[in-house]
């Protein structure tokens, strides 16, 4: 450990980074969402959108430290539900053998439900074209990508991006392709002196379940730290959701438990020294570990995973906020020793391991790296830092220009 007077110098260090990106981040993300409800608000009920993810948890903007200034992403997370089961119904869930947090969904009586009108009448069509047993997580995913297509033959989305960002050109990529869960608009950004901004929405269907689950159960009475006992029922109350998602090898009828909403609430439970660290730490995990190997690189979930564990695991006194650096080093250390056993239980069902599926090659090279940072990350941080700054500033003040402009067009404008 370093000595004090160094140990102050370095966590001034970290705490200057932190906050020169704090208030252009909070335009972004603000505006952003504003963007997404004029892009989404013909297409999807303002009651069924859920926003997720790190514009509303923090730390989106950790996401720039992977590569240089010239290209940059900003990514909304959201959940499109369109369904729900009560407690009483939760007889049509079917777990899958020897696979924690994935379920099956009995068909007969899903239709029963009650749920968003287009995507039910679509996916009565198919059920009654192919009978199936279950419902279909790959079709439901198809159906919801289809209804939620822009095509923007009018060049409406390109204005108005153009107008609210400020850029000099505008492409805008459909959703088309379908990402695991999800299906996305991207839509990519050209600026003066070769910046590059890709805006992604990415839109997840899902079903809301209007109890917890009683796999997760061991997470509500587990002894802890952290959250404390109100947070912990009022995620309880809240429920999860499920979302179309197949194990590794499974077949297309697998659904999986996302905890989302539970995790944007911890996240806003967060005491400020634990946003800013949340924040530091993931934006070195996205400066040196974000690296492909065999196709295949860390999620960012795996260190908002380590955060949940750290913030759960540690007392009150850890969390001093003159010992950035420390704290720092602690959570890529958490992260390191998982490496180094290739394991990282899920933060609300352990029995599933995050890590399962990586690559053994690509484990052992995070940990390396790790095993220097976790000392002194304060001289990790990249040398274009300055330029981020500078730029997210810059983005974040066009951004505030385009407010009202934004509010204009959800009035007037038809998608």
């Amino acid at each position: 450990m370093a000595n004090v007077g160094c140990e102050s110098l370095s966590s001034k260090i970290l705490h200057i980074v932190f906050e020169r990106l704090q208030s252009a981040e909070n335009n972004i993300c603000r505006l952003f969402a504003e963007y997404v409800d004029v892009v989404m608000h013909k297409k999807v009920p303002q009651h069924a959108l859920l926003r997720v993810g790190s514009t509303v948890e923090g730390a989106a903007l950790a996401r720039w430290f992977k590569s240089e200034i010239g290209y940059k992403e900003v990514e909304q997370d959201t959940m499109y539900i369109f369904g729900k089961i009560s407690e009483t119904d939760q007889h049509i869930i079917e777990p899958v053998m020897s696979k924690p947090g994935f379920f099956r969904l009995k068909s007969t009586d899903f239709l029963a439900m009650t749920f968003e009108p287009l995507v039910l009448a679509k996916f009565e069509l198919v059920t009654q074209t192919c009978k199936l047993t279950y419902v279909s997580s790959l079709k439901v995913k198809q159906i919801v990508a289809d209804l939620l297509h822009f095509r923007d033959n009018s060049g409406h989305i390109k204005r108005i991006v153009g107008a609210l960002f400020g850029a000099s050109e505008v492409n805008v990529i459909p959703f088309e392709e379908i990402q695991g869960p999800s299906a996305m608009l991207s839509i990519s950004m050209s600026y003066p002196g070769g910046y590059l901004i890709n805006a992604c929405i990415d839109n997840v269907p899902a079903i809301k379940l209007d109890f917890w689950p009683e796999i997760a159960n061991g997470w509500r009475t587990r002894q802890r730290h952290w959250p404390t006992p109100d947070v912990i029922e009022t995620l309880v109350q809240d429920g999860c959701h499920i979302v179309p998602k197949t194990s590794v090898g499974g077949d297309g009828d697998e659904w999986r438990l996302s905890f989302s909403l539970a995790e944007k609430t911890l996240a806003q439970k967060r005491s400020p020294i634990q946003k800013e660290s949340y924040f530091i730490a993931k934006a070195l995990f996205y400066a040196h570990l974000k690296m492909e190997i065999e196709g295949q690189c860390l999620p960012s979930y795996v260190i908002k995973t380590i955060m949940m564990w750290a913030c759960e695991e540690q007392t009150d006194s850890f969390w001093e906020f003159n010992n950035l650096v420390d704290i720092v080093g602690v959570i890529l250390e958490k992260l390191e020793v998982c490496l180094e056993v290739g394991e990282l239980p899920h933060y609300f069902i352990p029995e599933i391991n995050i890590l399962e599926a990586m690559p053994g090659q690509l484990m052992n090279e995070c940990k390396v790296k790790l095993s220097a940072i976790k000392k002194e990350p304060h001289t990790y941080i990249p040398s274009h830092v300055p330029a981020i700054q500078e730029f997210a500033a810059t983005l974040g003040e066009k951004m505030e220009q385009g407010l009202q402009l934004v509010k204009l067009i959800k009035k007037f404008t038809k998608l």
